[in-house]
């Protein structure tokens, strides 16, 4: 038994937080396609892009680990998250592309969504710090139909 329980102990705690890892990814992902169809339907310009992105990746993320709340209090302090980290690398509404139009232009979003996540233990092998998970999203829409 003194044998094998440091292995059990550290395949269990290995699955737990392959787990975690795997929750947060799904999570983090699913917020940012979310925001990335949001912001290409909704937003007017790319200010608003980042500020609609953030807003949205901050309210769908508020229970993954490595979610960090930022200033104020209650929802406020999680509209204006400091991680995960969003960006909006590309904004654009096209009246030229092929097949829009004045009436219904197509806007294409491009929302990324970082995401710091650390261990329950050290491992052997592992990084120290932990994994950053990364999302790319790219979403566009024909408005006005």
């Amino acid at each position: 038994m003194a044998l094998i329980l440091p292995f059990l102990l550290a395949f269990a705690g290995g699955a737990t937080d392959l787990a975690r890892a795997y929750q947060a990814w799904l999570t983090i992902e699913s917020a940012g396609r979310n925001a990335a169809e949001y912001v290409a339907t909704n937003s007017a310009d790319a200010a608003t892009a980042l500020t609609n992105a953030k807003q949205l990746v901050c309210q769908e993320s508020q229970n993954v680990p490595g979610f960090t709340k930022g200033a104020g209090s209650g929802i406020t302090a999680i509209k204006n998250c400091t991680a995960p980290i969003t960006t909006v690398p590309s904004f654009t509404i096209s009246t030229v592309q092929t097949g829009a139009s004045a009436a219904n232009p197509i806007a294409t979003a491009h929302v990324r969504v970082k995401l710091a996540f650390n261990t329950l233990f050290p491992y052997p092998f592992v990084p120290h710090g932990g994994w950053t998970l990364t999302v790319d999203t790219t979403y566009a829409v024909v408005r006005g139909r």
